[in-house]
């Protein structure tokens, strides 16, 4: 909406009352005239929406001057044309489609000259256009709209009497015209800007669905092992990013990043890392602590400045129950093992810093009803009004407080409730909050032939 702020400036309005006492008792008509004008145009200025200014203007104006017919045209830059944009014929609102060049009829000659032209027989100036299919007109008074000395458009009003128009009412609507041209360029800016921020939202909105579309729902075919993701973005887009990777056959890799920053440029610097690590996968399945190496080189090539991304890779191989897990910034994976909760602990430098970073791993032997949570930092560092975080000792105490066999799906959602409820209700989230959740199931011992499905 930056074009709001460049809304053209109201002219200074005195201090004192619009008109003073003292021309009002020693020229009480033009003390009236001068306090309609007055009245009109502060009233103009205050209006945004376009065709509700217009036929307010037409309004205004039959009340100082009389007309049959009210004509607006505004300049056109692009087409270098002046277009007709709204008409009241005989108090009845209709479209003008009306276009003319400068230096062309009256209206072109009045917004080429930037003086008034006032008719008392139109058909005696040879500058007139007849139109055969018009109202009879037979005086005119054109006056220009003017900002700064940039043309905005004219004003065109007709009579079908002769001498309609006097030298008193070209001298008001002159008067009028630099708060009608100040009030229609504001309109302008207001409509672009909100056209603006129309377009960005229904841009952000495509590229929302798109980047959704990027992350996998889930996945299947995995021995011993129930897994689901959660994604809530602050914003449109979000910086968070997971996904699962088959590593051949029960294998199964995890990814999740948090990009720094936010928003779009944030979003699309995620997407580039999901389409590496997808490609390196097709390539070649190597070791979580080379994946990470080698994604780090690739991202540190593509010279993003001040872009990195704190990313956890796991493995999970179902012929051993082995979790190995590599770290590069993330916050610690947690797991949670017959009621208690502790960190792995597994550490790295974010991707994209530096050329060259080696990485280690932790790998846990998992066990029946483990449950591994991996989680952005958006989750621990959710606040409330007193802007406390929500931190580990509330998600250590949510995460034991479940039933034992409860489904990863509900575990899931528990934690996004919760911080949800310690944020409040309606509050502006603080950052994106990316979930992975892996619970260890009973599974066939010996049926690890299958490559995991991802959907």
């Amino acid at each position: 909406m930056d074009q709001v702020s460049n809304l053209a400036p109201l002219p200074p309005a005195n201090e004192a009352e619009a008109v003073p006492p003292s021309l009002l008792a020693a020229f009480p008509e033009q003390a009236k005239t001068l306090g309609l004008l007055y009245d009109v145009s502060r009233e103009l200025t205050s209006i945004l929406d376009r065709e509700e200014l217009l036929r307010r203007i037409a309004e205004r104006i039959k009340k100082i001057v009389n007309y049959d017919v009210f004509t607006v045209m505004l300049w056109n830059e692009k087409t270098q044309m002046l277009e007709g944009v709204f008409a009241m014929h005989y108090e009845n609102s209709i479209p003008s489609r009306f276009r003319v060049t400068l230096n062309q009829g009256i209206t072109g000659h009045a917004a080429a000259t930037r003086k008034a032209i006032r008719l008392d027989d139109v058909r005696l100036d040879p500058r007139y256009i007849t139109c055969d299919t018009c109202e009879r007109v037979n005086s005119e008074l054109v006056v220009p709209l003017l900002l700064r000395d940039r043309l905005i458009g004219v004003l065109d009003l007709e009579s079908a009497k002769y001498s309609a128009f006097s030298a008193e009412h070209e001298r008001m609507l002159e008067a009028l015209a630099s708060f009608i041209a100040i009030a229609l360029e504001n309109s302008r800016l207001y409509q672009e800007a909100r056209e603006n921020e129309q377009r960005l939202q229904n841009d952000l909105n495509t590229a929302k669905e798109i980047q959704l579309q990027l992350l996998p729902r889930g996945a299947r075919e995995i021995p011993g092992i129930d897994v689901t993701a959660a994604y809530v973005p602050a914003r449109e887009l979000g910086g968070d990013f997971y996904d699962f990777l088959p590593y051949g056959e029960g294998r199964l890799a995890f990814a999740l990043g948090d990009v720094s920053g936010k928003g779009t440029a944030a979003a699309l610097f995620g997407s580039l890392a999901i389409g590496m690590l997808r490609e390196l996968t097709v390539e070649h399945t190597v070791a979580p602590q080379d994946m990470l190496a080698t994604l780090n080189r690739r991202l540190h090539a593509a010279r993003m400045e001040a872009r990195f991304i704190a990313l956890t890779f796991a493995l999970y191989d179902a012929r051993d129950r082995s979790l190995t897990i590599a770290n590069a910034g993330g916050t610690h994976p947690l797991l949670l093992r017959a009621g208690k909760v502790s960190e792995v602990p597994v550490d790295g430098i974010p991707l994209g810093l530096f050329p060259e970073a080696d990485y280690s791993t932790h790998v846990i032997q998992l066990m029946k009803d483990d449950v591994i949570i991996f989680a952005s930092d958006g989750i621990l560092e959710s606040e409330n009004a007193a802007n406390e975080e929500f931190g580990l000792d509330r998600l250590t105490a949510l995460l034991t407080s479940l039933p034992p066999n409860t489904c990863v799906e509900n575990i899931s959602g528990a934690i996004l409730n919760a911080t949800d409820e310690f944020s409040g209700i309606g509050a502006a989230p603080h950052d994106d909050r990316t979930l992975l959740v892996l619970r260890v199931m009973d599974g066939p011992e010996d049926d690890f032939g299958k490559l995991p499905v991802i959907y």
